[in-house]
C-alpha cells in the first residue's frame, strides 16, 4: 500500500511468539474454559461402562449331492467372505432381533440416571420432543419402538479386521444392564441366526398334523368313553352273552312262577267249588292242610257227639244242650273264620306270584330290549372304536414324522449354525468414561492446541495495528517512528533499559513540569517521560527518530507547522506532541519551539505543563490578545506553550476565521518549529479545518486499539485537504517476556 509491490513476507519464530503473547489472554481462556468443562463433565456426569461380546462365523457346511458317497464327503465347506461378515453384523443389529432383546428384558422401562447434570439434560431432552410433537413435527412413538432405536444407536457391532470375529459392544449406566443385554442378544442371535438360514416346513407342517390328529384322537376317545359310560359298556359280545343267559334263567324262573300260579289257582277254585256245594266242617281239611283246622276239627268231633247224646236224652231247650250247642258254634265260626283267612292267604299268595310273574315278565323285556338296543349300538361302537383306532394311526405316523424332521432339522441346524459366541460379556469394574486424569491431560493438549489456535485466529482476525509493519502493509503512509507502551511491566528488549511499571510511576512522580513548578506526572493523563530523557533513552530514540523526520521535512517542504492528531480520544497524540516538543527543545536548542493546544474538545497542554489554561488560542484568534500575551514559558527556555484558552460564544468554528491564517503566518515568522495538538479528526470538523490549514498532519494510532480500515479513513479524509506528513504507532507493546526473547 505504499506504492511498492509488497514480497512474500516470510514469518520467524518471534512472529509466532508475538502472534501467542499478543493474544495470551485468548488462549488462556480457551483452555481455562476447556479445563472447567472437562473437569465439569469429569466430576458431574454419570460414569460410563462398556463391555464387550465377540462372535466367531465359521465356514459354512453344504450338503453334498452324491447321494451315494460316504458320510465323510456328504458335506462341503464354503469359505466366509466379506459379504458373509456383513450380513451377520446386519442381523446382530435387526430390529426384530433387538426386538425380542428389548421383550425378554423388558427394555421400555428407562434407567434413571444419577447425576444431576444427566437428570437436567434427560429432562430438556423430553421436554424438547414433547415439543416437536405438539408442534407436529415427530411423532410418538411407543415405549417397545423407542427401546429399539435407543438400543440400535447405543450397540456398536463391527467386523475385526483381518478374521473372521464380529465384536459387539454396548455402553451404558449400569454395567450389569448392559453386560444383561449384550449376552441376551448373542444367545437371541443364534436361535434367529439358525431360524433364518435353516431350511423352513416340513417339522411345522408334521407337527402341526400330529397336533391335529393328536386333538382328534383325545376327541374320540373321548366320545367313545362317553359312549361306554353312557349305554354302561365294557364289552359288547360278552355282555350279550351275559344277557342270553340271564334271560335263560329268568324264563326258568318264570315256568316255575306260572306253574305255581296254576297250581294254586287250581286248588282254590276247587276248594271254593267243594265249600260252595258242601259247606261241611272238616270237608277241606286235607286240601287246606292246616294244623289249625285240624285241630278244630278233632275239637268239634266230640261235642257233636255229645250234643246228640244230651239231645236224645234231654230237650233241645235245655241249658245242657244249648251249651253244647253254643261251644259248638263256636268252634263253627273258628272253623269258618280259619278257612277264610286260609282262603285269603292263598289268594295273597296268588296275587304274589302273579306280580312276581309280570316283575319276571318285565325283566325279561328289559333285557331283551337291552339287547336289542345294544346290538344297534354295536355298530355306533364300532364305528367309534374303528374312529379312534384311525386316529391313533394318523397321530402316531405323524409323531413318527415329525421327530424324524426333528432329528432332519437338527442335522441341518447343526450345517448351518456356522456361528458361535467366543467371547460373553462380563461386568466390567473400570468406566470407560470418564477418565479424570486421562480427560485432563487431553483437556491440557486439546485445549492448548485449540487455544493456540484461537490465538492466533483472534489476532489475524484483529484488524488493528499491533507492530509497524502492519502499518507497512495496510496504510499509504509511511510510519515515522513508534512509541513503546510505558503502562505494562517487563518491554521487549527493544527497550533494554526501560523501567517496570512501578518504577515507571516513581519516576513520573518525579518529572518538573512548568518554570520550576513541583515534580509530577503530567497532569490530565499525559505524561511527560521527556522532562528527564536520559531516564529512558528507548523513548528518547523514538522521539529522535520522529524530530529528525520533522527537520528533513522542515529543510525539504519547509514544514514548521505540524499538526497531531488521532482516530480517536486517548490515542496518544496529546502525549506525542508535548514529549516531542521537549525532544525539539534540548536538542535544538538554538532553535525556537512552539507547542500549540488546538484540542477544543479535551484540551490537556497546559495541564501537562503545568501552565494556565487562559489566555490561550482562542484568545488570539477573536483578536482580545496579542501572541506573546498567549504564549507560556516552560521549563525549557526556547520552548513556549499555547493553551486553548477561553472560548467565545459568538464564535462556533474558531479555525474558519481569517485570523487563523494571521495566527499561522506569525508564528512561522516568530518559530522554528510549531507542534499543533488537536482533537480526534475523525470526531472533530474543527480538527478537519485545521488540519488543511497546517504544513504537515502526523496521524497518531493506538496500537492494538486502532484498526487499520480507520487508519485509511483518516487517510482520505486528510490527504483531500492536507498532507499526510505520516504516521506514529503509539503504545507498541512488547509482550514476548525479556527471559525468552534474548533466546530468539
Amino acid at each position: 500500500m505504499n506504492g511498492s509491490p509488497e514480497r512474500p513476507r516470510r514469518i520467524s519464530l518471534r512472529d509466532l511468539l508475538t502472534v501467542f503473547f499478543s493474544k495470551l489472554h485468548v488462549f488462556l481462556g480457551i483452555l481455562a474454559t476447556i479445563l472447567v468443562v472437562t473437569l465439569g463433565v469429569s466430576f458431574f456426569t454419570d460414569p460410563i461402562y462398556k463391555v464387550t461380546g465377540n462372535v466367531l462365523v465359521r465356514p459354512l457346511l453344504e450338503q453334498n449331492l452324491k447321494l451315494m458317497a460316504p458320510p465323510s464327503t456328504q458335506l462341503s465347506t464354503q469359505p466366509v467372505t466379506v459379504q458373509d461378515i456383513n450380513s451377520e453384523v446386519n442381523i446382530l443389529s435387526a430390529p426384530q432381533l433387538l426386538g425380542l432383546v428389548v421383550k425378554k428384558l423388558d427394555l421400555e422401562k428407562t434407567e434413571e440416571p444419577r447425576s444431576l447434570l444427566s437428570r437436567g439434560g434427560l429432562f430438556l431432552l423430553h421436554q424438547g420432543n414433547k415439543l416437536l410433537v405438539a408442534l407436529g413435527l415427530s411423532v410418538e412413538p411407543t415405549p417397545e419402538d423407542q427401546a429399539v432405536v435407543d438400543l440400535q444407536k447405543k450397540l456398536d457391532i463391527k467386523p475385526i479386521a483381518l478374521s473372521n470375529v464380529i465384536e459387539v459392544s454396548l455402553t451404558g449406566k449400569s454395567p450389569e444392564r448392559i453386560t444383561k443385554i449384550v449376552n441376551a442378544l448373542l444367545e437371541d442371535y443364534i436361535d434367529y441366526h439358525v431360524s433364518l438360514f435353516r431350511a423352513k416346513g416340513a417339522k411345522e407342517f408334521y407337527a402341526k398334523q400330529a397336533d391335529f390328529f393328536g386333538r382328534s384322537l383325545k376327541q374320540a376317545e373321548d366320545d367313545l368313553e362317553k359312549f361306554k359310560k353312557e349305554w354302561s359298556i365294557i364289552e359288547i359280545a360278552a355282555q350279550n352273552e351275559a344277557n342270553i343267559e340271564l334271560i335263560r334263567v329268568l324264563r326258568e324262573n318264570l315256568a316255575i312262577v306260572q306253574a305255581n300260579i296254576a297250581d294254586r289257582q287250581t286248588k282254590i277254585g276247587v276248594q271254593q267249588r267243594n265249600l260252595a256245594k258242601t259247606g261241611e266242617v272238616g270237608a277241606f281239611t286235607k286240601d287246606l292242610q292246616s294244623t289249625i283246622l285240624e285241630e278244630l276239627v278233632r275239637a268239634m268231633g266230640p261235642l257233636l257227639t255229645e250234643r246228640e247224646r244230651i239231645g236224645i236224652h234231654f230237650h233241645k231247650s235245655s241249658p245242657k244242650y244249648q251249651a253244647l250247642n253254643r261251644q259248638v258254634e263256636e268252634l263253627k265260626q273258628a272253623y269258618n273264620k280259619q278257612i277264610k283267612e286260609l282262603l285269603q292267604g292263598n289268594a295273597l299268595d296268588l296275587n304274589g306270584l302273579t306280580t312276581y310273574d309280570r316283575v319276571l315278565r318285565k325283566h325279561i323285556d328289559g333285557i331283551e330290549k337291552r339287547s336289542l338296543l345294544l346290538s344297534e349300538k354295536q355298530v355306533e361302537f364300532e364305528r367309534l372304536v374303528r374312529e379312534a383306532k384311525q386316529q391313533e394311526k394318523n397321530y402316531l405316523l405323524y409323531s413318527n414324522k415329525t421327530e424324524e424332521a426333528r432329528i432332519e432339522e437338527q442335522q441341518d441346524t447343526s450345517r448351518v449354525s456356522n456361528v458361535s459366541v467366543t467371547n460373553w460379556a462380563k461386568v466390567p469394574s473400570v468406566p470407560v468414561f470418564p477418565k479424570k486424569f486421562l480427560m485432563t491431560f487431553l483437556a491440557l493438549v486439546i485445549g492448548s492446541f485449540l487455544g493456540i489456535a484461537g490465538a492466533f485466529s483472534a489476532y489475524y482476525m484483529d484488524h488493528t495495528v499491533k507492530t509497524p509493519e502492519d502499518i507497512v502493509r495496510h496504510c499509504r503512509s509511511p510510519l515515522l517512528t513508534f512509541i513503546a507502551d510505558q503502562t505494562h511491566a517487563g518491554p521487549g528488549p527493544a527497550f533494554p533499559g526501560a523501567p517496570s511499571g512501578k518504577s515507571q510511576a516513581r519516576i513520573f512522580s518525579q518529572l518538573p513540569v512548568g518554570p520550576g513548578g513541583p515534580s509530577q506526572t503530567g497532569r490530565g493523563g499525559v505524561p511527560l517521560w521527556m522532562a528527564e530523557p536520559k531516564r529512558y533513552p528507548d523513548l528518547l530514540d523514538s522521539f529522535r527518530k520522529l524530530k529528525n523526520y520533522l527537520h528533513v521535512l522542515e529543510k525539504s517542504q519547509k514544514m514548521k507547522v505540524v499538526q497531531f492528531t488521532g482516530a480517536d480520544r486517548n490515542v496518544g497524540a496529546s502525549t506525542i506532541a508535548c514529549n516531542l516538543a521537549l525532544v525539539l527543545a534540548w536538542d535544538l536548542f538554538d532553535h525556537r519551539i512552539l507547542l500549540v493546544d488546538a484540542n477544543l474538545a479535551s484540551p490537556a497542554v497546559h495541564q501537562a505543563y503545568g501552565v494556565p489554561g487562559e489566555p490561550g488560542l482562542l484568545n488570539y484568534l477573536t483578536g482580545e490578545m496579542t501572541l506573546q500575551q498567549v504564549v507560556q514559558p516552560s521549563s525549557r527556555p526556547n520552548l513556549g506553550v499555547m493553551g486553548v484558552g477561553r472560548s467565545s460564544t459568538q464564535v462556533l468554528s474558531p479555525f474558519d476565521l481569517i485570523k487563523i491564517d494571521t495566527f499561522l503566518e506569525e508564528v512561522r515568522n516568530r518559530y522554528d518549529y510549531v507542534v499543533v495538538d488537536s482533537a480526534p479528526v475523525l470526531r472533530s470538523s474543527d480538527s478537519r479545518t485545521l488540519s488543511s490549514k497546517m504544513d504537515g498532519v502526523i496521524f497518531v494510532a493506538e496500537a492494538n486499539q486502532t484498526r487499520y480500515e480507520v487508519i485509511n479513513d483518516a487517510e482520505n479524509h486528510i490527504e483531500g485537504n492536507a498532507r499526510l506528513a505520516g504516521i506514529v504507532l503509539n503504545k507498541r507493546r512488547f509482550v514476548i517476556p525479556k527471559a525468552l526473547y534474548k533466546y530468539i
